[in-house]
């Protein structure tokens, strides 16, 4: 049971790094353009492109195998909460793709 619990706070965990990474992001790109700042732009790309996504993508990848070899109860639920991170790339790339599809036409 405790097993579970710890599993739990891990997947949380993830997914909280996962969010919190894209809020900050997200909040870089407002100082592309300031020349004075540009640093919090390109260092927010780099946190996302170095650490955020690996270790979100890996972390996800792990949690899921580890789910279906260890837990028990409800392994597939946990499989699929573990790969949050990853549907949440998935949508939020696609839908970013598709703004830029219909704004240049």
């Amino acid at each position: 049971m405790k097993e579970i619990e710890i599993h739990k706070r891990l997947v949380i965990a993830n997914i909280i790094f996962f969010i919190l990474s894209f809020i900050f992001l997200e909040y870089s790109k407002v100082f592309r353009l300031s020349f004075d700042k540009h640093w919090i732009y390109s260092s927010g790309h780099n946190w996302w492109i170095m650490v955020a996504l690996p270790s979100a993508f890996w972390g996800s990848l792990s949690l899921c195998f580890y789910s279906i070899l260890k837990i028990k109860k409800r392994k597939f639920l946990y499989c699929i909460l573990s790969l949050a991170p990853i549907f949440l790339f998935i949508i939020l790339f696609l839908q970013n793709d598709l703004e830029w599809q219909f704004r240049i036409k």
